[in-house]
């Protein structure tokens, strides 16, 4: 399930990195909010299960990861409010194509080099 998600993810930033050559530059900015949105509800669902099902490690990464996702979606919604700024939205599709990268490497990779 992990892959299809991780491959569904890479083909939408790159559906959004020809929607901003095309010209729509709105609506790739806009785009550019899912993915961020989406690690934050995760990160939230996760979260308020609290300290006793999830264990007090989990728990503490889950709180640095939701710090993360916070931050990247305010740059996020910061470069949709500001679509006139062309180096903000690839700077914004580089960080969230870095999150793809360390979504593939947990998908594939982990096990393989741990």
């Amino acid at each position: 399930m992990a892959s299809i998600i991780v491959f569904a993810v890479l083909a939408f930033l790159v559906a959004v990195a020809v929607l901003h050559l095309m010209g729509m530059r709105k609506v790739a900015c806009w785009l550019l909010v899912v993915i961020p949105t989406f690690l934050c509800g995760q990160g939230l669902v996760d979260i308020s299960r609290g300290i006793a099902k999830l264990g007090e490690a989990s728990y503490r990464s889950d709180e640095k990861e939701l710090t993360y996702s916070f931050g990247l979606l305010a740059l996020s919604l910061f470069a949709a409010f500001r679509p006139k700024s062309p180096w903000l939205f690839w700077m914004v599709l580089a960080f969230n194509i870095a999150v793809c990268g360390i979504l593939v490497y947990l998908t594939f990779f982990w096990k393989a080099f741990s």
